[in-house]
Order: C-alpha cells, then structure tokens, then sequence
C-alpha cells in the first residue's frame, strides 16, 4: 500500500546473532527456571541468625495489665528454689503507721427508703460498705502489720468483731443484708449466696438454720402473683459462684425450701438411707439405697421450721491419699482417724500448708489478697446440663470420646481426673425441728488440692493448701427470703439439736450410724474425728491455726535470711516492686 503512494522503503539490516548465554536473563523466571553458568567463585555462606523472641504487641500487654483480670498476684515470681515448699515474698513498701492499728470496725447502711426488717421484730438488716469482697478469682481476708514480724514484712492475719463463727461479709454477694450479729441474712434481688467464715475439712460438723421468711406456714401460694421469697442452704466450697444458689453446680451440696429436696448441680433427688452394711458383692453394691417419701407436713421447709445440716468427712490423712492417687479400698478400709498422725503412703503429698498472700490498702483496712481457686473443665462438664451420670461407668479408665472435654466415667475415688474423686465415708445428712429426715449426699467430691486449683493464667503456684480449703456453711436468698443460722458456739446452743450432737464426751446415739470405722470394724477408744461437733467450734481452731501458720512462716523466712548472723530479706533475689489490688482499686501508699 506505501508502494501505491509513491513512497521508496529500504530494507533495515538485521542485528548480529546473540548466543545463548545473551538471552539468559539476571533473574531466573519461575515459569524459566533456567539461570545462568555456575560461577567457579563458591557462594559465600549465609549468615545464621539466632531464632527471635515472640513477643506480646504493646496493646496486649496493657490490655493485660490494666484490664479486669491483671493482678498483684499474676505478676508475682517465685522465690529463689528451695529443697522444701515456702510461701513467697514480695518487695512491697513498707508499712504505714495506720496499718499498724486494730483494723477497723465494718461500717452498715441501713435499707432504703424503707428499712428492711425481720418479721415480727425492730431488728433491721443493713448492707456491709467499704469491703474488699470476694470475686471470681480474688479472696481477702483481714490483715494487720505487727512490729514481731518483720522477715515476713510484718503482716499477719487479723479480724475485726464479732469474734465468733458467723457469716462471712467479705464472702458474700453484694446485694446480701446481714444483721448486727451476723447471723442473719436476706436478699431481694435474685439467688445470691453468702458463706460463713468457717470450713469443715475432716470429721463431722453441724449447724442449724431457721427460716424467717420464705414459704408460707399453710404451704406455697398458686395462686400469688410475682415471685415469692425463698432460701436454700447447705455446704459450698470456695469455688462456688456467690450469684447463685446452693446446689447450682459441682462445687455446693443445697436444699430447697420448696418440696425439702436435696440439690446438686442443679438437679434434685430424694433423702435415702444409707445401706448399713457393705456387701463385698458387686451386684448388691450397684443397688440403689432406699428412697424415702416424705409426709405432707415435712414436704416444704416453712416459716419457723428449724433445719439441721450434718456433714461428715474423712481424715486429712486419707484425703490426701484420694486425691494424689494412691488410694487403694482393699488396705484403706476405716476414714483414717485411726492411723497415725501425717503417716502417708509412698507417693502421697505431704499435708503442707503453704499461703501466697500479698497484703493491699483499702478503705482505710489492710486486706490480704489471695488468688482464689477458679472452676476446671471438669467440673463444668460434670455439672452441664447434657451429662448424664447414670449412663456412665463406674470404672476409672474408659474409652475415648469425641469431646475431650466430657466426662467419660462417673465420678469415684480412683477417678483419673482429681477434681473428679470422691471421699469415701462422707456423707450429708438433714434434720428438720430436730428430727433426722434422712442422708442427702454420700461420696462428696473431694477438696485438697490438686482437686481444687487457682487460676494458672493469672500465675498463681497449683497444688498449694492454704488451710481454708474445704466446705462451708453457705445460705441462698431469693426475693426477700430471710434465714439465721445457729453454729452452736452461742451461750443458748442450738434450737432442736439431735440426740448425738457432742458437746463434750457424749458417746454416738445407735440410731445414726457412723460410718467411720477401723479395719477391725471397732471404734477404739475416744476419737473426736468420729464426733459430730457444732461448726462454731472451728472458730477457735482456725484462729489457732492462723496464729501457728504466722509464726511457721516467720520462722521460714528468718532461716532463710540467714538467722541471727543475717538480714533482713537478704535471703531471697525478690522481684521489683508489684502493682497490689489486681480485683481492687487500692489505695496509694
């Protein structure tokens, strides 16, 4: 077409020829793998670095400081390693002068607008301020700063009156109302749970409780509007949630008011009495004791009833041996009251207690801040709503499950899991107006550690018992109800005690069995772990045990620091100084 337009074109001359070598590209292209010839220079060799640190982002880390779960304890560090358990300790500020005084008396608020008063009475319950209360994953208890004391930076346990077993203000709900003596308690908001300040961890206790307001003395109501006031009691540990009644979950043993039946996660039974032999048969072991039928009067705990609540437990000593794994049912035949004192099997813990407390200002009291023990995997299985323990075995081992988490075998005292073994010759048994209606519980789960645990995240030692590990007298208020206990310990005693409750040497009534027996199948001589005592004689007892665990500790530091020839704290490399109140807004030192 240029032809045709009158226009000349020259041919252009062609490029000399490339070699191969031309046409191979710096880089080699993954499509053309092809590179260039191997130089004779050796590559040089590549540096090795060291593997980096995997670090937290900077948002993280405050997120874990300043947030909700950040605690005192959860930046603690251990002490420099030692041949035997000892508590740690802190490099804290030292004392003020205030926290040298007697802690102060706790401060009551009277209901408003309108007082809330017991029926038929002036005596007006008040709500608890300015208190460091228990929370999920933090527990405080009183403390003081005592010049006696400085290895082990001078602090001690303490509590301010009334001196005797009661309630417990600091663990309870908030929205729990207590009386001047701290015997009574109501709540008008939902359930809400308060415990006492005393625990049974061995032999048999009992306490009383009466209702003051709750179910009506001709029986519920059909046809009442709304929702009526009610109460549940019985024995909780620590782990259970105070926002719930007694008998929510694994971790509290309750009875209802409504239909007087036992609870337990959540799921009511029926009174039984308990076998009086056991038969080495395995078919007459996998009967189920006889169920007892109620009669209309004793169907409902009403206004004035007076309720009993016994519960009985094994020795510390084979306790300790159910939940470290070595109990064996053909040798450990009695509860263990009549072995000899701390005498273990190979391969038990040592019975040990060992206390990691951090002392925290607030309002104007020194408190002891413990990081508290928190509900397993386990557990919350055991106590969902899907797990079916009568389709379990009763075996210790059995097949895999899809769910990791589930529970594949019912709970025994050889169980693989330790917070899923139970305590042989523990029982809980109920009386109403002093009458034995019969046992609630047998086999409760059991308590020492590892079976009850603190939160590992938080960075809490596991496997320690600070001696308050055990099963506390605890009362449910729902919408108004309102309960008093009695634990015995005042100069009246108790309402309608049974007819085996000791006070001094009072031999057992034939009518109740106690099951705790030697291998002989005879009780030797006087042994207070087989008598039912009032719970308020803890009260004393846990004070001196207190006392005892202060001077141990005092004793341990001062070795540690090098005795008479040492220093103060010179015996420990203790880390910097830590942020105290991880569930408080403390106050600055």
């Amino acid at each position: 077409m240029a032809e045709s337009a009158g226009l000349s074109h020259s041919p252009t001359p062609l490029a000399p020829p490339m070699t191969e070598l031309e046409h191979t590209p710096n880089v080699p292209s993954p499509l053309n793998p092809l590179s260039r010839a191997p130089s004779k220079t050796p590559a040089p060799t590549p540096i090795q670095r060291e593997q980096r640190e995997k670090k937290e982002s900077l948002k993280k880390r405050e997120s874990t400081l300043n947030g909700p779960n950040s605690s005192a304890l959860g930046k603690r560090k251990a002490n420099s390693t030692h041949a035997y358990p000892s508590p740690q300790r802190f490099n804290l500020p030292p004392p003020r002068a205030p926290d040298f005084e007697p802690p102060r008396e706790d401060s009551m608020a009277s209901h408003e607008p309108v007082p809330l008063e017991m029926p038929g009475s002036d005596q007006q319950l008040y709500k608890p301020l300015d208190l460091a209360e228990n929370k999920r994953g933090y527990r405080y208890s009183r403390a003081i700063a005592d010049p006696q004391f400085p290895h082990k930076q001078y602090y001690r346990s303490t509590s301010p009156s009334p001196h005797y077993a009661r309630l417990s203000y600091e663990d309870a709900d908030k929205w729990m109302r207590f009386g001047d003596n701290a015997l009574t308690t109501s709540n008008e908001k939902g359930w809400r749970m308060v415990r006492s300040n005393v625990c049974a961890r061995e032999g048999t206790l009992y306490y009383e409780i009466k209702i003051h307001r709750g179910v009506p003395p001709e029986g519920p109501d059909p046809a009442a509007n709304g929702p009526q006031p009610h109460v549940r009691f019985g024995w909780a540990r620590r782990e259970a949630p105070l926002d719930a009644p007694v008998g929510f979950d694994g971790y509290s043993y309750g009875i209802t008011d409504v239909r007087f039946e036992p609870m337990h996660r959540s799921r009511p039974s029926k009174f039984f009495q308990p076998k009086k032999a056991k038969s080495k048969s395995a078919k007459a072991a996998a009967v189920a004791p006889p169920l007892i039928t109620l009669p209309p009067e004793d169907q409902d705990v009403k206004e004035g009833d007076v309720i009993g609540l016994e519960i009985q437990l094994p020795s510390l000593n084979l306790h300790q041996k159910v939940v470290s794994g070595i109990y064996n049912p053909a040798v450990d035949v009695g509860d263990g009251f009549d072995d000899p004192a701390q005498q273990l099997d190979p391969g038990a813990e040592t019975i040990n207690i060992i206390r990691d407390r951090i002392p925290v200002p607030y309002k104007g009291n020194s408190y002891f801040e413990v990081l508290d023990h928190v509900s397993s995997k386990p557990m919350e299985s055991y106590a969902d709503r899907m797990t079916n323990l009568s389709s379990l075995p009763n075996a210790q081992f059995s097949t895999a499950s899809a769910n990791k988490d589930a529970i594949k075998v019912a709970p025994n005292p050889n169980h693989e899991l330790s917070s899923l073994r139970t305590l042989p010759h523990s029982a809980m048994r109920v009386y109403k107006n002093g009458r034995l209606i019969g046992t609630a519980f047998e086999n409760l789960l059991s308590f020492l550690p590892p079976a009850s645990a603190p939160s590992k995240t938080m960075g809490a030692r596991d496997g320690l018992d600070d001696g308050t590990v055990g099963y506390f007298p605890a009362i449910s208020c729902f919408f108004g109800g309102i309960a008093e206990v009695n634990f015995g310990d005042t100069p009246s005693g108790f309402w309608a005690p049974p007819a085996h409750l000791a006070t001094t040497t009072a031999p057992q009534s034939a009518d109740v069995e106690m099951t705790g027996i030697d291998a002989s199948g005879a009780k030797n001589g006087w042994n207070p772990g087989r008598m039912c005592r009032p719970v308020g004689e803890r009260y004393k007892e846990q004070v001196a045990e207190d006392v005892v665990w202060d001077v141990v500790d005092e004793v341990d530091f001062f070795m540690q620091d090098g005795g008479f020839e040492g220093k103060v704290g010179s015996g420990v490399e203790m880390p910097q100084q830590v942020k105290r109140g991880g569930g408080l807004k403390v106050e600055e030192d």
